[in-house]
């Protein structure tokens, strides 16, 4: 969340170029894409209360606050630039005294320095804020610090914040107990950037809050904390002493072996999981380890269909198992039947020789259990998402199971009716072969025949064909590919996992990173060579079509041989790529980083084979998106940059070395206090602890946030 206190929208004064005109509503555009939640436009001696209202009107999602850069006469050698900022329930008093001059000549006009404070007298404190140019913000137009203090000095009571022209100047300023911020002072909106603004941590929906901010930091965080979201953490075995770690990012540092890693390890990660919160533990020193379990959760992800997987083997065992009985001719039967038509006369008047049934093709009865047992399993699984997910919501949760029983007592009873229906048909044709038989017997009369079987191989061979063409479908429909994105990595851009359920083909063969056993390759793609390539001649012989040793294998190792999972690293390009070990230790912290779906982020000296520029450009800014999420964030680190701009809550400082009676002490860098546990009256000093043991915290501390800025 950025601020920016000092935007033109319009050329006012001769050297201000026509870039920096923009609409209203391109301003708005510009302000939420670059994630500006407060700002002021503050056109050169110029209020423009219409273009302000127009704003107002706008669907925005950002806090805009009236305002005006004014010069500012100090002395007859001292022409100087200031900003004023106030509440927006004062626009209309602000337009009024400080541009009601409707022939203002904007380059020419000036403000004596005294009529100036008069004006800003004439609000209370607490409604406007004064933001003067200072040291190398534009050094001919910028307050000196002598002229600085005169300034704090003549409104008193009233906020002063001052804009430098430098970040590490801000720093320092920030580092020194007063108030700093940037400004983009735009020039040219196409070139427009937040790079350089200020951050700010707190979210502020009012001008009244930003001046609570403004003017008492220490005490605006204080009460901010103290009802924000956090958790008490016992960390003594007695359970007598607590911590309170907020949802958040919170830094732990110490110097080394100082039970930084102790307290993640015995107290926190103990204390989430207990708590029924997805936490992992990051240990840098076992970093190897961490990108390989980071692989793993990534593949276990990805889920090969078990019902799909089932469904393969059985209908693999349909085709291994499939054989034809020997045929005989057709034709033959019929003339043996019509040739013995001269029998007796009693014979003849037996009708029922000459009856025919013919069953309608069915399912098997094997494949009718299958069918009802895969409906019946995904009925259950339901009930079993209803009563896991709708625990509170009884009422809801009866109804859903009450259809679902429903549901299960109509499949079985289908199944029941379907089983009749081939009962039937099969005893019908037992009854008619039965009566025929005796016939004969009796009477020497051929009876004419009930079925040739030349319906019923028909039907077997289109069986075959259709389980064959299932299967093939099946191999293609049980694939699936998902991608994860591990993290970026410097000079090489977004690294992603891709990871696929992949389906042996028939022209497999072994090679590196293949996902199939060797000694079964050659088998297995022979057997899926014959199931994909088969003809319609090759029922010529199709009680050889397969070997004695294809027979054999079983159908459930079939399918679990021939389907597995793989994974590759792959580059933006999607070209395959195999990280070195430092960019490993870089992946395995940012792809955790990517992967939002933890409640807490336990990382125990996270810096370690990451450079500074990966540190400032990635790991902080995907730190801070973590807790814009309400992500419960901690770090034990040594990086002054990571436990300074991360702008935590919380700061632990572990000391088990200290006389002291307190372990632990908790604070932040906003107050600069260091408590002991709240029942010990030990106290540290936050930056003399993080000078100590912050390695580059001097730097840091030039550019430190303090609030707001960089």
């Amino acid at each position: 969340m950025r601020i920016d206190f000092h935007a033109h929208t319009q050329k006012c004064k001769e050297g201000d170029g026509s870039k920096r005109n923009i609409s209203p509503e391109n301003f708005v555009k510009k302000m939420e894409q670059h994630n500006v939640v407060m700002c002021a436009i503050t056109n050169h001696n110029k209020f423009d209360i219409g273009e302000f209202d127009n704003i107002l009107s706008l669907d925005h999602n950002f806090i805009i606050f009236p305002g005006i850069e004014l010069d500012i006469q100090f002395s007859d050698k001292k022409h100087y630039h200031t900003i004023l900022i106030c509440d927006p329930a004062e626009a209309n008093k602000f337009y009024n005294i400080f541009d009601n001059d409707n022939s203002r000549n904007y380059d020419s006009f000036i403000l004596s320095y005294d009529s100036f404070i008069n004006k800003v007298k004439e609000f209370d404190h607490d409604k406007i804020i004064t933001i003067p140019h200072f040291l190398d913000k534009d050094k001919r137009r910028a307050f000196s610090p002598d002229d600085k203090a005169k300034l704090q000095s003549d409104l008193e009571e009233y906020v002063v914040i001052l804009e430098p022209g430098k970040i590490q100047t801000m720093g320092i300023i920030n580092s020194h107990d007063e108030l700093a911020l940037l400004g983009s002072d735009v020039k040219d909106w196409d070139l427009y950037s937040s790079n350089n603004l200020p951050e700010i941590k707190f979210q502020i929906d009012s001008f009244g809050k930003f001046y609570e901010l403004a003017s008492d930091p220490k005490l605006f965080i204080k009460t901010v904390l103290a009802g924000a979201k956090k958790y008490s953490i016992p960390v003594s075995d007695d359970r007598s002493s607590t911590m309170d770690i907020f949802e958040d990012i919170n830094i732990i540092f110490g110097e080394k072996g100082s039970g930084k890693t102790v307290l993640l390890e015995k107290y926190i990660l103990p204390f989430f999981r207990d708590s029924g919160k997805k936490v992992f533990l990051h240990l840098g020193k076992d970093y190897e380890k961490e990108f390989n379990n980071l692989i793993s959760s990534y593949e276990k992800e990805v889920i090969i269909d078990k019902d799909l997987l089932d469904e393969i083997a059985q209908n693999f065992k349909k085709l291994i198992d499939y054989s034809e009985n020997n045929r005989s001719n057709f034709i033959d039967q019929y003339v043996d039947f019509y040739q013995g038509q001269v029998g007796s006369k009693k014979a003849r008047l037996l009708a029922k020789t000459d009856a025919t049934y013919s069953e309608p093709d069915g399912l098997s009865f094997e494949d009718l259990n299958i069918g009802t047992t895969r409906d019946i399993k995904k009925i259950d699984n339901v009930v079993e998402v209803n009563n896991r997910v709708q625990l509170t919501n009884k009422c809801e949760r009866d109804s859903l199971n009450l259809s679902l029983n429903l549901l299960r007592e109509k499949v079985l009873d289908n199944l029941k009716d379907e089983y009749k229906s081939n009962f039937i048909n099969n005893m019908s044709t037992i009854f008619l072969d039965i009566l025929k038989s005796s016939v004969t017997k009796k009477t020497g009369k051929k009876t004419k025949p009930n079925k040739l079987g030349f319906s019923d191989l028909v039907s077997k061979r289109s069986q075959f064909l259709s389980k064959r063409h299932r299967l093939i479908t099946l191999f293609k429909e049980i694939e699936r590919l998902e991608r994860h994105k591990l993290g970026v990595l410097p000079n090489k851009g977004n690294i992603m996992l891709e990871t696929k359920v992949v389906c042996m083909k028939e022209n497999d063969y072994h090679s590196k990173g293949s996902p199939f056993e060797k000694n079964k390759i050659k088998l297995n793609r022979g057997i899926i060579g014959k199931i994909t390539q088969h003809k319609q001649l090759d029922f010529r012989d199709i009680n050889s079509y397969f070997s004695s040793e294809e027979k054999e294998v079983r159908a459930s190792e079939f399918a679990s041989d021939i389907i597995k999972k793989v994974s590759r690293i792959k580059l933006n390009s999607g070209k395959d790529y195999e990280p070195s070990e430092g960019e490993k230790a870089i992946l395995s912290i940012s792809g955790l980083l990517e992967n939002s779906t933890f409640d807490c982020y336990l990382f125990d000296e996270i810096e370690r084979g990451l450079g500074n520029k990966y540190v400032s450009e990635y790991l902080i800014p995907q730190l801070t998106k973590l807790r814009d999420l309400n992500k419960t964030v901690i770090l034990s680190t040594h990086n002054a940059n990571i436990a300074i701009n991360t702008l935590p809550s919380q700061v632990i400082y572990s000391d088990y070395f200290s006389k002291k009676v307190s372990n632990y002490f908790m604070g932040n860098m906003y107050s600069g206090e260091l408590f002991g546990d709240v029942n010990i009256l030990d106290l540290e000093s936050w930056e003399e602890k993080a000078l100590l043991h912050l390695e580059g915290s001097q730097e840091m501390f030039n550019r430190r946030k303090n609030v707001y800025g960089i």
